[in-house]
């Protein structure tokens, strides 16, 4: 099949991309785009493409000439990044770079010499590792070459001269522009996010191609060749077993959408062959004398090897338990978009669906006039476009008085081992339009990688403060920022959450009125295209709707509901407070959150000492935040069991000190079971009861689970059960 009658009539020419999500690569997305711009022939273009980073696409436009820098238009992570790359590029060939690699001379001329045959659809090129200055190869990765593809470079087992193989290798590749107009780009089912070591979606686009064009030719170009920077933090042991175990889970999700034959039939001869010739080797090499070398090299072959087989086995296993292909097809459904409408503005363009087979059924519209919420709608798609005539609005809500009083606040973020998620948290702080803020991010697994990026994101403001927390827990690590808060109010803020541009200053308004000790936000989903996004949203959303909600006797209209009603006075992870009511309550529970056993409940179990000690809370949707929800049953599953077993325990250890609250306890306890239990399986999700039984099992075993979670926590902690401080 000729994708394109023109190909034979001229050479193509190249649009060249080059995608970033960090400014902590500067200095090798600078070498990958010199290196790029240097080809001879020139490309077309090149384009950098930035993953979700606004301080990097802010330096990259001010610093760099000549080259496009685009904003990742599709969801976070790589495939979103290259797709965007592809629709804004105009070269008849699209070639891919990594940010940190570097194309050697003659790299984008052997690329393109091959699509002189029509039916060649992709060529991919050959990668050098490039050491670390003052180091050389590690002495436990194989002289073979037969691991070099866990630090990115082409290994041992691949052809040495051009030939066809089944997929290209992600760091060199380009692709003619036609095969994208036939079968979409690159999945966002797969694929690396950030410093995640996944893969594979290049592997999955070749497989895709293979199937929809049949005579299409996919080829290795070796003389097509970048050097490819290989970071300090990938030459350990701990890396060699998690980018393995990634490689694994990666393969899952390929055969999952490709089938086992195809995702696995170079793998089944690399293990078969490859490996076993390369530990020959190494046998050689210790007769010869150099034993400790080849021992350490054996033992990372087996090393990555059963990691792989264990990510394979453990996606494998966790798909079919209940995430089987069978079971999400049952649940599949037209998705949700997310979006906002400001009347000022009258129009909203629908969002990019994170899947290109997605199709939106209905929206949910967060509808504004300017920084107010008006309120929260669900309408239907029919277009690309929602105009404000066709709303219906329901009275406003409440809005606060502006007014003049901007007091210092100081925003404490907790995180552990997610330096690019808080990344985007502390960013969007950054950006709200109030004068007097400071930013204390709170790491609470100071290690020694990790601490180093969320050091470089503290210094990179000074309005941001890094804090270290070792003993684990948000609770604990909280109250260390609350220690060190110097504004009379303090925020706290999970990292998994972005906040809008007007969050902090529409907080402040409520606490202007000095009977409110606490304001909660509205917070919304950042996307609902999967049906365990969907799911996620309707058993736990964090938004309390569009209108304005009171709870204590200190304010007009106050709540009398019970106060142990779960989520009712809205998200503590994204929540205002008056620095002296923590104070007086005594901060956060240390027994009770992420982090420690007990896995949630901090948050209620503070709400409910301040509505014990007769406080009040407002929430407002004025203030507005957004979540990224898990897009997989799995995650959701997780987060409901741990959130079932918080619950518990927070009740269990309410009850130690409170015990004549055990009747308001138990008036709340069969509407939370009732509702656990009609929640099985929702029409709007396709009424399937598979996922909605596993669900199910996992809150009802997570609320057992809470006692006796609870007691863990406590002799880790040697409490005593006693009152946290």
């Amino acid at each position: 099949m000729a994708l394109s009658g023109e190909d034979r009539e001229r050479a193509p020419a190249a649009s060249v991309v080059v995608c970033a999500y960090t400014t902590a690569r500067w200095h090798t997305i600078r070498a990958a785009l010199a290196s790029a711009a240097a080809q001879t022939p020139a490309p077309l273009e090149v384009l950098l493409v930035v993953d979700h980073n606004p301080e990097l696409a802010r330096r990259a436009r001010a610093e760099l000439s000549g080259i496009r820098v685009l904003d990742n238009e599709g969801p976070r992570g790589l495939s979103g990044a290259r797709n965007t790359g592809i629709d804004h590029s105009v070269g008849d060939v699209v070639a891919f770079l990594d940010d940190d690699a570097a194309a050697l001379p003659g790299w984008l001329a052997h690329l393109l010499a091959s699509y002189a045959d029509p039916d060649v659809v992709a060529v991919g090129g050959a990668a050098r590792p490039q050491w670390p200055a003052g180091s050389g190869r590690p002495g436990w990765l194989p002289s073979t070459g037969v691991l070099d593809w866990v630090v990115g470079c082409t290994y041992t087992g691949l052809p040495t001269a051009l030939a066809e193989v089944r997929n290209v290798m992600g760091c060199t590749m380009s692709f003619r522009r036609t095969v994208f107009e036939v079968i979409g780009g690159f999945s966002t089912r797969v694929g690396r996010v950030g410093a995640l070591p996944l893969g594979c979606e290049e592997t999955e686009l070749c497989i895709r191609a293979r199937r929809q064009l049949p005579r299409a030719r996919i080829l290795f170009e070796p003389r097509a060749t970048v050097t490819h920077h290989v970071s300090v933090d990938r030459l350990t042991w701990s890396y060699l077993r998690r980018r393995s175990w990634s490689e694994g889970v990666s393969k899952a999700a390929v055969s999952r959408l490709a089938g086992t034959g195809p995702a696995l039939a170079v793998e089944r001869r690399y293990v078969a062959r490859v490996l076993p010739a390369s530990v020959g080797h190494e046998l050689v090499q210790a007769a010869r004398g150099r034993p400790a070398n080849a021992g350490k090299a054996i033992i990372a072959i087996a090393t990555a090897l059963l990691a792989t087989a264990g990510g394979y086995l453990r996606e494998s296993a966790r798909r079919r338990r209940g995430t089987a292909p069978a079971a999400e097809a049952a649940v599949t459904a037209p998705a949700t978009a997310v979006t906002e409408l400001d009347i000022r503005h009258g129009t909203t363009t629908l969002p990019v669906p994170a899947d290109p087979g997605t199709v939106y059924r209905d929206a949910q519209v967060l509808v504004r006039d300017g920084r107010w919420t008006l309120d929260l709608l669900r309408l239907p798609v029919t277009g690309t476009r929602m105009n404000s005539r066709d709303l219906r609005l329901a009275a406003p809500p409440t809005r606060p008085e502006p007014g003049a009083w901007t007091p210092k606040v100081s925003v404490v973020v907790p995180t552990a081992d997610r330096a690019d998620t808080v990344r985007r948290c502390v960013k969007s702080l950054l950006a709200t339009d109030y004068p007097d803020l400071e930013v204390l991010l709170v790491d609470n697994r100071p290690h020694a990688a990790e601490a180093a990026a969320l050091v470089e994101l503290a210094s990179s403001d000074p309005r941001t403060r890094y804090l270290a927390e070792a003993q684990p827990g948000v609770s604990r690590a909280r109250n260390t920022g609350l220690a060190e808060a110097s504004g009379p109010l303090v925020a706290f803020v999970d990292d998994d959450i972005e906040v809008d541009r007007w969050w902090l200053a529409n907080l402040v308004a409520e606490l202007a009125d000095e009977a409110v000790d606490c304001a909660t936000s509205l917070v919304l989903p950042t996307s609902l295209d999967t049906p365990a996004q969907r799911k996620f949203e309707q058993l736990k959303g964090f938004g309390r709707g569009a209108h304005r909600q009171v709870f204590g006797p200190g304010l007009s209209g106050g709540s009398s509901q019970n106060p142990f009603t779960p989520g009712q006075f809205g998200p503590g992870g994204c929540a205002l407070w008056r620095r002296s009511t923590l104070a007086g309550l005594g901060g956060f529970d240390p027994l009770l959150g992420p982090g420690t056993p007990t896995r949630a409940g901090e948050d209620l179990e503070l709400f409910l000492r301040l509505a014990r000690a007769g406080g009040s809370i407002v929430y407002t949707p004025h203030a507005v935040a957004w979540h990224e929800h898990g897009a997989e049953w799995a995650e959701l599953r997780d987060r409901l069991h741990a959130y079932s077993i918080g619950l518990s325990a927070m009740f269990v250890r309410h009850l130690l000190h409170r015990p004549g609250d055990a009747g308001a306890i138990a008036a709340v306890v069969p509407s939370s079971v009732r509702r656990i239990l009609l929640a099985r399986s929702s029409p709007r999700d396709g009424g399937s009861a598979g996922p909605g039984a596993r669900l199910l099992l996992e809150q009802l075993t997570g609320l057992a689970s809470g006692p006796a979670a609870l007691a863990r926590s406590a002799w880790r902690g040697r409490s005593r059960w006693s009152r946290c401080p």
